[in-house]
């Protein structure tokens, strides 16, 4: 359905700029008027470049794409989920600053056999996030490709001194993670078998692939508390705990026994470990921080946090340790998701 508006019709059909009205539409409830986001737009859709007021905060942008047959294939993502995740992963990448996120454009490249009603829900699985945290979409690109490719570009801001970054890790700290980890790469490998369709995939597991929740809230608790230290995991916990290793000058010991699972996984647990250590796009948060710090920290998040580690010394050789369930070193393999690796 579109809505009620106009029946659905094949983009190549109905045409770029009656699609790009259709969208203005679909985007609407993203325009709150009591939001102090909207209240700050001066010019909107429609326009050669959207503009709004700017503040005294510091700035934040961020922009990630989904590319069909690489992030996602429809076999087990709708558009509605597409959206979300869209929207979801830059959202998080802001969570990962400490900020909070203000616009969004969206690009979205697609097929011209694709149905407009598919279009509006892809809209509409990005609008009800981006209602639910306050984001307006203000504008992007529509363009014909052979495949579905989604590319969202998300602005926001943070108090100077209220910004998480990689480079802030120091020896002592408790390395700590929202969340559970591993269920989205445990639905990836189900689901690469072609005989296993996405309904047998246990639905908490399939939800954390295609619905991804930003841990938005839960990073501005953290830098209320005073965490300065923070990544989200896209790439997969050993991977992104040493993107901080490397930008803080630090080693760090991980200990594979203390990483939350999820329950839902009815595999081995070593094939699970493996998934939260390297399978990435988990986005939940990886932060350290002094240990002193994490009870105040686990008693104000909204989600479990759990200690995994801890940064060991400083160095001009950075490095990440994985220990087993014994103390011993583990060897994990490659430590995460790398484009153009072969």
């Amino acid at each position: 359905m579109s809505d009620g508006i106009i029946a659905a019709m094949k983009l190549s059909a109905l045409g770029e700029f009656e699609l790009i009205e259709l969208i203005k539409i679909a985007v609407r409830p993203t325009h709150q008027p009591s939001s102090e986001t909207s209240a700050r737009i001066m010019v909107d859709i429609g326009d050669d470049t959207a503009a709004w007021s700017g503040s005294d905060l510091v700035q934040l942008a961020t922009t990630d794409s989904l590319v069909e047959n690489v992030h996602f294939k429809f076999r087990w993502c709708t558009w509605e989920d597409l959206g979300h995740k869209s929207l979801a992963v830059n959202l998080s990448d802001i969570a990962a600053m400490g900020g909070r996120a203000r616009f969004a454009l969206v690009s979205l490249s697609c097929p011209g056999d694709v149905d407009s009603d598919q279009v509006l829900e892809y809209y509409r699985g990005m609008t009800r996030l981006a209602t639910k945290h306050e984001v307006v979409i203000i504008g992007g690109n529509l363009t014909s490709s052979p495949v579905v490719t989604s590319t969202v570009c998300v602005f926001g801001e943070a108090f100077p001194d209220h910004i998480l970054t990689r480079g802030a890790a120091n020896p002592g700290d408790a390395i700590v993670v929202t969340g559970t980890l591993g269920s989205a790469a445990a639905a990836i490998a189900l689901l690469g078998d072609r005989a296993v369709s996405a309904e047998a995939v246990p639905a908490p597991l399939l939800r954390a692939l295609v619905r991804p929740e930003a841990r938005l809230s839960e990073a501005q608790l953290l830098v209320d508390l005073g965490v300065r230290c923070a990544i989200d995991i896209s790439d997969g916990l050993l991977s992104d705990l040493g993107h901080i290793c490397e930008c803080s000058g630090v080693s760090a010991t991980l200990h594979a026994a203390q990483v939350p699972l999820s329950p839902e996984y009815r595999g081995t647990a070593e094939l699970h470990t493996k998934y939260a250590l390297v399978g990435g796009e988990d986005y939940e948060l990886l932060f350290a921080c002094d240990p002193s710090l994490v009870p105040q920290v686990a008693e104000a998040l909204m989600c479990p946090v759990t200690v995994v580690g801890e940064i060991t010394s400083r160095t001009v050789s950075p490095a990440v340790t994985v220990l087993d369930h014994e103390g011993l070193p583990l060897d994990v393999g490659r430590p995460g998701w790398r484009h153009f690796a072969l």
